[in-house]
């Protein structure tokens, strides 16, 4: 490649470049760094934690500084990137100004979707101008079109890639295939101008103009199927609609007392008891009222929507039955379940004893949250008599700061937490009630199976000394017998004595149970209670001396 060429891609960015030669020096700027020697490239490492370095197979002083990194002669020239003072990993992706911005933003993330050589039948739309432009001018020249509105985190959206990638090669010259990432920033305001409430949220368009959303299968024959003859869904989504009417009606009817003050209406109440139904179940006919629909982003019927005081707050797309209406009005945290409702104020207190806690981060409207939600509930309840496993969830829309605290980008997002911050790590398996509580059952299983491989010498106690943990504590101290009770730092490593050893890092249950306030402590116990608190030297012999005087506590109590 011509070294001309290449500046011109990279000046632009902040990108730091690995050698000298005349033509950098004459086009050196503030945001390319030329290096030589060894000291100035560990300096460049320690002051930036995000920097792309490219090495050219020049005879100039950079080349000893390639040959001390053990850079590779065989190609003119190599990229690399470096994170956090580290070698990352070496760039592969296309020598373009944008490819290599976006790699920068996120040097550890996936390849977007629109550098992928495989998706080049898709026209990927970067913003809302391109958009409009697609729309205006691309769109509008082809009879049929269709737009995939995506999240590059959603799963369900990463498996209809494909699926989309082959209907667009089967259409062909029939119809356009286009996809835009709204979850990119600068891109949000396209979500509330389109109504995307979920993704993916597919879009039909002829010469440019909305038609309606496509309801079908994730599946390219579905797609293909779907584009060479959109009135087949028409017709299926008629009948549909009339039989949701129906619903509605009744549900109207027969739900006003359980709805709650809740919901307000646009136009027209339906026949409603004020003084039983304090909301309102409405109606609108978009087709007489068009400048409403206009109003409020109707592309598709039915289209529901929630409104809360006179305002607009989300979708409800996806409730069509009636208990699907009711669980939508009424608010989570007002269903009784075993799940733990949390916000800013209750987190850390809620989940700082619990060694096994799920948290779901969800949004009201999601359609996807809604799906999930009887599953969580369901596996809540079966470890509804377990002290130490909780599954909690989280309002995002009325917990913010909470939900950016742990980078929730969309919803659901599942976490798993151990004594709060003890471990947090994401939870990335199936959305089921069986997996849920396989999850549940493999952290107890690895947690029970560590607590049996400690033994009393690994954890730095003599022969005598047994450990006890949360699980069987109480059981240990419920012995006539008076135990000395040991709460220990892990650094901690005491005589062989006749003790029970507790790490109360571990066992916050028994940390607790026995009101420790700082490490070590030593207490006696006897029959569950305590009968005494050391506070003498820490040499064996002071310690053994504590115990003896009290042996006769046994006959006491």
């Amino acid at each position: 490649m011509d070294c001309k060429i290449f500046w011109k891609i990279l000046l632009p960015m902040l990108i730091v470049l690995a050698q000298i030669s005349v033509l950098a020096k004459k086009q050196k700027t503030s945001v390319v760094t030329d290096i030589s020697d060894i000291k100035e490239f560990k300096k460049l490492l320690r002051t930036k934690t995000n920097v792309m370095i490219l090495f050219i197979n020049e005879p100039n002083e950079g080349k000893k500084l390639c040959k001390k990194l053990k850079i590779a002669s065989q190609k003119p020239y190599y990229m690399k990137h470096y994170k956090d003072g580290e070698f990352h990993k070496d760039y592969d992706r296309s020598e373009t100004q944008t490819s290599m911005s976006n790699f920068l933003r996120d040097p550890t993330g996936d390849l977007p979707w629109e550098e992928d050589p495989s998706a080049t039948d898709i026209y990927h739309l970067i913003d809302g101008e391109a958009l409009s432009k697609f729309l205006k001018k691309g769109a509008a020249g082809y009879k049929k079109s269709m737009i995939m509105f995506y999240a590059p985190w959603c799963g369900f959206c990463k498996t209809m890639k494909p699926e989309y990638v082959q209907a667009a090669v089967d259409l062909k010259g029939e119809a356009l295939l286009a996809a835009i990432d709204v979850a990119k920033p600068g891109n949000s305001k396209i979500r509330q101008i389109y109504n995307i409430t979920g993704f993916p949220t597919l879009y039909y368009y002829e010469k440019g103009q909305f038609r309606f959303p496509y309801n079908g299968d994730n599946k390219r024959q579905a797609m293909v199927d779907f584009m060479r003859d959109p009135t087949a869904q028409i017709q299926s989504k008629k009948k549909e609609l009339d039989e949701s009417w129906r619903k509605f009606r009744q549900c109207a009817f027969k739900s006003r007392t359980r709805v709650g003050g809740l919901l307000r209406a646009l136009v027209w109440p339906l026949q409603t008891n004020q003084t039983r139904l304090k909301g309102v179940l409405a109606a609108v006919d978009a087709t007489k009222h068009p400048d409403l629909g206009s109003r409020f982003g109707v592309k598709g019927y039915p289209t529901l929507k929630y409104f809360n005081k006179g305002e607009f707050k989300y979708d409800a797309g996806h409730a069509r039955q009636e208990e699907q209406i009711v669980s939508f009005i009424k608010p989570w945290a007002e269903e009784p379940s075993a799940v733990r409702h949390l916000d800013a104020a209750t987190f850390r207190h809620a989940l700082r004893k619990i060694k096994h806690a799920v948290v779901m981060f969800y949004a009201p409207w999601c359609g996807h949250c809604k799906s999930t939600k009887p599953e969580f509930v369901r596996a809540a309840e079966r470890f509804a008599d377990e002290l130490m496993v909780a599954f909690g969830a989280v309002d995002c829309t009325a917990a913010q700061d909470l939900c950016g605290t742990y980078d929730v980008r969309g919803y659901p997002t599942i976490k798993y937490f151990s004594y709060f911050d003890k471990q947090i790590a994401d939870y990335t398996g199936g959305r089921k009630e069986a997996d849920f509580v396989s999850f549940i059952h493999t952290q107890m299983e690895h947690q029970t199976s560590q607590n049996q491989a400690k033994t009393a010498q690994e954890a730095g106690f003599g022969g005598n000394v047994q450990l006890a943990f949360d699980s069987d504590f109480e059981q240990v101290i419920a012995s006539p017998k008076p135990t000395f009770v040991i709460k220990v730092c892990t650094a901690l490593k005491g005589g062989p004595i006749n003790a029970i050893a507790v790490d109360a890092a571990e066992n916050p249950k028994v940390a607790d149970i026995g009101g420790i306030q700082t490490l070590p402590t030593f207490k006696l116990f006897a029959n569950g209670k305590v009968i005494a608190e050391y506070e003498g030297d820490r040499s064996e012999g002071d310690m053994l001396s504590f115990c003896k005087s009290h042996a006769k506590v046994k006959d006491e109590l």
